[in-house]
C-alpha cells in the first residue's frame, strides 16, 4: 500500500498552527446557523461543522476519529458549546445525511462512478510512462478535483493506482518480448546461467560502473560496448516504451540478483534484462564521452601548467635561444666556417670557369676531348672540390644546430617562448594529446560513437571529419579543403587556434598537429554543452528531440504563458538556446550540482550505491539518510577549511577570495569510510563554531554575468 504521506491526498497536518485554524476552521455566522437549523443536539451540530469546515478545506469526508484533536477543541470553542462536548453520531443515517447537506453547501457533485472513471482513465494513461504509484495517484487527484468531483476514498486511490499499473506493465513488459528474436531472448537467458570470469553470472557485467578515465579503462569500455551490442538492437527492443519505464524496469533489475529474477514469469524477466541492457548500452557512451572530455580537459590543464612553467624558465630558455642565434651567426659570418668555405669555393670555381672559357652548351665531344687533352682536367676536380667545400660549410651550420638539440628542438622552444607572450597554450597542447591521438581518433570513430549536431550548426563535427580522413597523415600539413573543394570553416575556433592552426607562409593548408588538437578540445566542449550529441546516449542524447513540434508550441504556448504568467522563465529558455556563453556558465553551475551527486554517492558506497530494496518507503528513507550523511561531512569539512584559513591568516598570508572559490568542500582524502565507527561521543554537545572568515568576498559578488544572467532567469 502506498503511504498517504508520499502523495497529495489531503489529510490533516501533523501540526496545525493557530493561524491555520483561523483560516480554514472557523465557522462563519451563517454557517452556524445553517449547522443549527439541521442538527438537534450539540454533538451533531459540532460533528456537522466540522465535516464542512474539513470538506471545503480538503475536498473530502475524513473520518471524524481522524479529525485532530485541536481542531475539535477550535471549533468547539468557537461556536461556544459545553466542556467536553465530542462529534459523534448515534447512527450512520443521521451522518449520511449530513454528508449531503454538507455537498449541496459546498456546491460539489456526488458522483463516484464518475470520479472512479476519471480516476482510472488518468491513471491508465499516465501509467504508460510513470511507474510510481504516487505519482499516478497525484495525477488523478488533479483530474478529479478538475471535474469538480467530490473525492473517493485515499484507499480506492491506492487499489486502482495498483491494480493498473501492473495491467499497463505488463503489456509493455509482453511487447518488449514479442519485439525480440527467438536468439535475442535465449541470449538474455544466458545472461542469468553462464558465468564470467570472476565466478559471477554474465547478468552482473551490465551493472559495472565505469572506473576513472584512464586509456586502459577506455579500453576496457569499448570492448563491452561491444559486448553489448552484440546482445541486440535495444533501440528496437524499446521502441515506444517511455524513457521512465525503461529507467524504472532497468533499476528494478539491478537492484535484483539472477536467482531473484528467475522467479518472475519469463516475459518480465525477460523484458527487466532487457530494459536493464538498454541502459547499460548508453551508459557506456556516456561513460565513453565523459572520459573523452574528462582527457581533453586533463590535457588543456597540463598543458597550461606547462605555459605556467615556461613562464618560470623563459630567463633560461630565451637565453639558451640567443645563445644558439650567435652561434649560428658567428658560423656564418665573415671569418665563420661557413663564409670561409663559400669563400674558397668561389675561388675554385673561379678556376673552372677559366679553363672552361669558350665552351658552351653544343660543343662537341671532340672540341671537349681536346681542350681537357684526352683525361680528366683539373679543372673539373677543382670544381668538385668547391662543391665540396661548399657542402661542408654549410655542413657547420646544420652541425651547430643539431648539437642544440635539432631544428624540431630549436622550433619547439621558440613555440614555447611564442606561447608564453602570448597566453598562447594551445600550441602547448598536442604536445600533451600526441601519445593518446590514436585513442582518440578510435573513439570518435562512427563504429564507437555516432555524433550529431543537435542544431544546425555542424562546423565541429564537419572539422572533426576532416581530421579523420587525414587521420593516417604524418606530414606537418595537410589541405584546408574538403572533398567538395570547400575550405574548411574555422569561425568556431578562438582566435588563438586560428593562429596555430594556420601558417601564413602556406596558404591552403592547416598545421596538423595543431588543428587535431583544436578539433578534440572543440568536441569536448560541444559535448559538455550539448551543441554536439551522441546518438544512443543518455546523459548526451540530443535535447533538441525531446522539443514539442512547432504546431503543438503555436496550439499550446499562449494559454500555457497566460497560466503560468512567467514569461521571463521562457525568454530565459530561448537566451539558453541561442546563448552560447551562457550555456557554458549554466554547464558551470550543473558541474557543483554533478559534483554534490559523485560526492554523495561516494559517501553512500554500500552495495555500490544501489538500493536493493524494492519499497519506495525505504527507497526514500536510504536517500534521506545519505544525503544526511552527506552534508554533515560537507559541513566538516567546510569547518577544516574555515579553520585553516584562519591558521593562514594569523600567520599573515593573504588570502585572495578567488583562490577560495576554486576549494570544494567535497574533500574525500581524509576521510576513512571503513573501519569502527564510534557513537558513544553522539550525546557530546559541540563547540560552538565560528561561521565568519576575516575575507573580503565582495569582488566575487560584484563580478556580475552569471549571477545576475540566472538571478533574473528564477
Amino acid at each position: 500500500m502506498t503511504s498517504i504521506e508520499r502523495t497529495a491526498y489531503p489529510r490533516f497536518k501533523r501540526l496545525i498552527t493557530a493561524h491555520e485554524l483561523h483560516l480554514f476552521f472557523s465557522p462563519s455566522r451563517d454557517e452556524l446557523e445553517w449547522a443549527a437549523d439541521a442538527t438537534d443536539c450539540d454533538e451533531h451540530l459540532l460533528a456537522l461543522l466540522l465535516m464542512l469546515k474539513s470538506y471545503r478545506h480538503m475536498g473530502c469526508f475524513p473520518s471524524l476519529e481522524d479529525v485532530p484533536e485541536m481542531v475539535v477543541e477550535f471549533v468547539r470553542r468557537a461556536v461556544e458549546l459545553p466542556e467536553g462536548t465530542l462529534p459523534v453520531y448515534r447512527a450512520e443515517r443521521t451522518a449520511k445525511h449530513h454528508r449531503g447537506l454538507v455537498r449541496k453547501q459546498a456546491g460539489v457533485t456526488y458522483d463516484q462512478a464518475k470520479a472512479r472513471g476519471i480516476v482510472e482513465q488518468s491513471i491508465r494513461k499516465e501509467a504508460a510512462a510513470k511507474n510510481r504509484p504516487a505519482d499516478l495517484i497525484n495525477i488523478a487527484l488533479e483530474k478529479v478535483v478538475e471535474a469538480g468531483l467530490e473525492l473517493p476514498g485515499f484507499s480506492t486511490f491506492d487499489k486502482m493506482a495498483s491494480k493498473i499499473r501492473t495491467e499497463v506493465n505488463a503489456s509493455i513488459c509482453a511487447g518488449i518480448h514479442d519485439r525480440m528474436s527467438a536468439a535475442q531472448r535465449a541470449g538474455l537467458m544466458r545472461l542469468l546461467e553462464d558465468r564470467d570470469s570472476d565466478g559471477t553470472t554474465l547478468f552482473n557485467r551490465p551493472k559495472k560502473p565505469a572506473k576513472g578515465p584512464t586509456w586502459s579503462h577506455f579500453k576496457n569500455l569499448t570492448k563491452r560496448l561491444e559486448w553489448l551490442d552484440e546482445l541486440g538492437d535495444t533501440d528496437v527492443w524499446m521502441d515506444g516504451v517511455a524513457a521512465g519505464k525503461i529507467t524504472d524496469f532497468a533499476g528494478e533489475a539491478d537492484a535484483a540478483d539472477a536467482s531473484e529474477l528467475r522467479d518472475f514469469v519469463p516475459v518480465k524477466h525477460i523484458a527487466l534484462v532487457a530494459a536493464l541492457t538498454h541502459k547499460a548500452r548508453m551508459r557506456v557512451r556516456d561513460d565513453l564521452v565523459t572520459m573523452f572530455c574528462k582527457r581533453v580537459a586533463t590535457k588543456i590543464k597540463k598543458a597550461k601548467a606547462e605555459l605556467e612553467e615556461i613562464r618560470l624558465a623563459e630567463r633560461e630558455i630565451v637565453e639558451s635561444l640567443i645563445g644558439n642565434y650567435r652561434t649560428v651567426l658567428k658560423h656564418v659570418d665573415e671569418g665563420g666556417p661557413a663564409q670561409e668555405a663559400l669563400t674558397k669555393a668561389a675561388a675554385m670555381t673561379a678556376e673552372v670557369r677559366k679553363a672552361l672559357d669558350g665552351l658552351d652548351e653544343e660543343a662537341s665531344v671532340d672540341e671537349v676531348a681536346t681542350r681537357l687533352e684526352g683525361r680528366v682536367s683539373p679543372a673539373v676536380l677543382t670544381l668538385v672540390k668547391a662543391q665540396v667545400v661548399q657542402a661542408g660549410g654549410f655542413g657547420a651550420v646544420t652541425r651547430a644546430v643539431d648539437s642544440f638539440g635539432g631544428f624540431a628542438k630549436q622550433y619547439e622552444q621558440i613555440e614555447k617562448v611564442s606561447a608564453h607572450h602570448g597566453n598562447f597554450w594551445e600550441v602547448l597542447l598536442y604536445g600533451q594529446i600526441g601519445r593518446d591521438r590514436a585513442v582518440m581518433f578510435d573513439l570518435a570513430d562512427i563504429d564507437k560513437l555516432k555524433f550529431t549536431a543537435t542544431s544546425e550548426d555542424s562546423r565541429v563535427l564537419d572539422a572533426l571529419a576532416h581530421a579523420q580522413r587525414h587521420q593516417a597523415a604524418r606530414g606537418e600539413y595537410i589541405t584546408a579543403f574538403n572533398e567538395e573543394g570547400q575550405e574548411v570553416d574555422l569561425s568556431f575556433a578562438t582566435q588563438n587556434w586560428r593562429k596555430a592552426v594556420l601558417d601564413k607562409t602556406r596558404t591552403g593548408q592547416f598545421v596538423r598537429k595543431h588543428f587535431e588538437a583544436m578539433v578534440f578540445t572543440a568536441l569536448a566542449e560541444e559535448l559538455r554543452t550539448g551543441d554536439v550529441a551522441v546518438v544512443g546516449s543518455e546523459e548526451y542524447a540530443d535535447w533538441s528531440e525531446q522539443l514539442l513540434a512547432w504546431e503543438v508550441v503555436q496550439e499550446t504556448l499562449g494559454p500555457y504563458l497566460v497560466e503560468v504568467g512567467r514569461v521571463i522563465r521562457t525568454v530565459q529558455l530561448l537566451r539558453y538556446l541561442s546563448d552560447a556563453p551562457l550555456r557554458r556558465r549554466v554547464t558551470a553551475a550543473t558541474n557543483k550540482v554533478e559534483s554534490f551527486n559523485r560526492f554523495s554517492h561516494w559517501i553512500g558506497f554500500g552495495n555500490r550505491g544501489v538500493i536493493a530494496d524494492n519499497d519506495p518507503i525505504e527507497q526514500e528513507k536510504a536517500m534521506k539518510f545519505n544525503a544526511l550523511l552527506t552534508n554533515a561531512v560537507i559541513f566538516h569539512n567546510a569547518l577544516d577549511i574555515a579553520e585553516i584559513i584562519r591558521q593562514l591568516l594569523e600567520e599573515g598570508w593573504e588570502i585572495d577570495p578567488e583562490d577560495l572559490a576554486h576549494i570544494s568542500p567535497y574533500l574525500t582524502e581524509h576521510i576513512n569510510r571503513f573501519g569502527e565507527y564510534s557513537t558513544h561521543e553522539l550525546g557530546i554537545q559541540p563547540d560552538a563554531y565560528d561561521p565568519k572568515l576575516d575575507v573580503d568576498f565582495t569582488p566575487l559578488r560584484e563580478q556580475g554575468p552569471t549571477a545576475a544572467g540566472l538571478g533574473q532567469a528564477a
